[in-house]
């Protein structure tokens, strides 16, 4: 997907108000809900024996390895759509690095920081 820094945050945006456009529900709140929540042992954030990934996983939306009611969508270039329920903040960030990988550290690293920026927002 090919799009503008405000077009993903729109995406975050619809997201972090549960499917809600404009006062008008254009995504179902239950599938927003289940998106952004894993269901399934090897899906769960964290330390996990079933999977060699420290975040958790929904559909095609990552959960950081110490969530706060928050979720992120990564991009295969190092893009990133980061929303903060609990906060009210969406963040995006944009990349374009062929070398980026999911399970690099410094992934994890950036998911804590908007984490971090997020927290100090509010």
């Amino acid at each position: 997907m090919n799009v503008t820094v405000r077009d993903y945050a729109r995406i975050g945006r619809l997201f972090l108000n549960s499917g809600v456009w404009e006062g008008e529900q254009i995504v179902p709140k239950q599938w927003v809900i289940d998106s952004t929540t894993p269901d399934a042992p090897h899906l769960q954030p964290g330390k996990n024996p079933a999977s060699s990934n420290r975040s958790g996983y929904g559909y095609q939306w990552w959960v950081p390895e110490h969530p706060e009611d928050d979720f992120v969508a990564r991009g295969i270039y190092g893009q990133y759509i980061y929303v903060s329920r609990k906060y009210g903040v969406v963040i995006v960030k944009t990349s374009a690095d062929p070398d980026w990988r999911a399970s690099n550290p410094e992934n994890y690293a950036m998911i804590a920081m908007m984490q971090r920026i997020a927290a100090g927002i509010k």
